[in-house]
Parts: C-alpha cells; structure tokens; sequence
C-alpha cells in the first residue's frame, strides 16, 4: 500500500477539451472484458511463436484526497492460479502490439472509473528486482542493472511521445518512490525519469 504526497498542484484554468479516443490505437489485439472477476480486467492473445493468454488488471491501491488509486497490472494470465505472471518475458517478437492493446484498455477503465486516479508501476522498479537481476542476468551488469525501470520508461516514453494530445483529456503526475512505499508526486515535467506515473481525467 502506498502513500502520496503532492507538491506543486496548482492546474490552469480548463478551455475546450476534445476526448482523446486511445481505443482507436492501430496494431493491437481485440481485448474483451472480464465481467466475472472481482478485479476490473481484460484479456488478449499474443501470437507469435507461441499464443499466449495476456491479462490487464486495475486493482484498488489506495484512497488519496477522497479519490480511489487503481494499479494498472499486466502480464501473462495463469489459469490454474487466476493470477498474472508479470515478470515473464514472452519473446513473441509483438512487443509493440501488446503495449498498444494494453492502452486501449484505459479508455474503458476512465469510462467505468471517470473521478478515480490510475497508477502505472513497473514491475521491475522494486530495490530487489536489481538484486534479484544480478543473481541470473547474463549481461553482468556492474554498477546499474540495465533492465531496473524498463518498463516504467517504456509508459514514459508512450506519455511524452503524445504529451500535447493526451492532455486534452487526462492531467499527469510523475511520483518519485522514496523508501518503497512512498510516493512523492508532482505535476508532471517532461523528460524527468519518474518511478510511477499517476493519470486521473480532466
């Protein structure tokens, strides 16, 4: 569970805002919804060498300011345990077409939860990912793990790539993980190497 702080909050005054529509993302799967689960998730079929079954999950994280945080989850969905497997790699070579279906599932989760925040973590930006990294990964990184955080910047860079767009529609925070379950956040600045990305709808 985390806690937040905010710091420099203060947003301009809103003008005509045009909806960003982020399910008409081109290259990606047909996700469908699971309305049969407790948590708010969807599904899609990876192809390549082998198909495998992704699932994207939002699940409740924590109250902040009288507004509910939901974390945006992701990976390969096992059957037998009903969970997500986030730290595999599958190796389908679609890598882009599976991060695009994963966005167009926000839309959706902003539909359902129009006043709620959504959080973006990555699995791999844990104090012991690194430790564990070093124990097995085969490129012998010395003094940074070359994998810490890869998947956060790859959110990152989807945000500032579409910044002046995605802001016609959603205010972003960049939060700064201090002693692992705090959340430092401000408005967010472009080209900072933020930890968590936080989106809520304007």
């Amino acid at each position: 569970m985390f806690e937040f702080e905010i710091w420099l909050i203060s947003f301009p005054p809103l003008s005509k805002l045009f909806p960003l529509n982020v399910s008409n993302l081109s290259n990606s799967y047909l996700v469908s919804e699971d309305k049969s689960s407790f948590e708010y998730r969807f599904f899609f079929l990876s192809k390549g060498a082998n198909t495998v079954l992704k699932a994207v999950q939002y699940t409740y994280a924590h109250k902040f300011e009288d507004r509910n945080v939901y974390n945006l989850g992701f990976g390969d969905y096992d059957r037998s345990g009903d969970r997500i497997q986030d730290k595999i790699h599958t190796n389908n070579g679609d890598a882009y077409k599976v991060f695009n279906s994963v966005i167009s599932t926000t839309p959706m989760f902003f539909e359902k939860f129009s006043d709620d925040i959504l959080m973006v973590l990555g699995s791999d930006g844990g104090s012991e990912f690194a430790e564990n990294c070093k124990r097995t990964c085969i490129k012998k990184c010395e003094s940074f793990c070359r994998k810490f955080n890869q998947r956060i910047t790859i959110y990152r860079n989807y945000v500032e790539k579409n910044f002046v767009e995605l802001s016609r529609t959603y205010w972003f925070l960049g939060g700064y993980i201090i002693v692992n379950t705090h959340i430092v956040t401000e408005r967010y600045i472009l080209g900072r190497n933020y930890d968590a990305i936080l989106i809520f709808k304007k």
